[in-house]
């Protein structure tokens, strides 16, 4: 003959049976959320680096085209030394005459300067994640009163990937406290350095740098 209490048994949970099972759904569906939070994240993430690399290679690009046939001898300043320069003034050939006198354009440059509404103070001025980042301006006829200028990208920081202001070549690429952006010649050839970088998930910081050369005419 069954007991009151074993019926109850077979017949269901105990209180005991329902309190383990809900912990443990709950501590399930916790990992499943903690699971699908971090897959979130490092897709944000991984968003953010495809931004930030895509913005580099494309103003990188931009400079490039803009340099394409320039003059080694109507560079400035000169940036054959180890410092390089994150500013160059250039003109391009437009025309030979007849008499076989080279024509020119107005001048042009690149220069990196302080973004809007930052500071260099070590601090992040404009609320974007960045600290005392710079943006790389494009400049038409400079020194006329027809002056235009361009924002090619913002997000650049002071110094290049793996550089400190140190007076060495941190990174070994042969530039010395260079700059996010920086513009190098040795010999004929023009090489070009540029680091982006954009904030992400969980206060990352995103870098990308990239480098290209341009060989300069005669």
């Amino acid at each position: 003959m069954q007991t009151l209490s074993q019926t109850r048994r077979r017949g269901g949970f105990t209180l005991l049976e329902l309190v383990i099972a809900t912990v443990l759904l709950s501590l399930m569906l916790g990992t499943m959320g903690l699971v699908q939070m971090r897959a979130r994240d490092a897709s944000r993430v991984g968003m953010a680096r495809e931004q930030v690399e895509t913005t580099c290679r494309r103003s990188l690009d931009r400079v490039a085209d803009e340099l394409q046939g320039v003059v080694r001898g109507l560079l400035f300043p000169d940036p054959s030394t180890s410092l390089g320069t994150s500013t160059i003034t250039y003109q391009h050939p437009t025309g030979v005459s007849t008499a076989g006198v080279v024509s020119w354009d107005t001048p042009s440059s690149l220069s990196l300067e302080l973004d809007a509404g930052e500071i260099d103070n070590g601090i992040d001025d404009d609320g974007d994640g960045l600290i005392d980042e710079r943006r790389l301006v494009l400049t038409r006829n400079v020194g006329s009163p027809n002056a235009v200028t361009t924002v090619i990208c913002s997000g650049i920081p002071e110094l290049g990937e793996g550089e400190v202001a140190n007076g060495l070549d941190d990174n070994g690429n042969g530039v010395v406290d260079e700059a996010g952006f920086n513009v190098r010649k040795v010999g004929d050839l023009l090489t070009v350095r540029l680091t982006v970088q954009g904030p992400a998930e969980g206060g990352q910081i995103i870098s990308s740098t990239l480098s290209t050369s341009i060989v300069l005419h005669n």
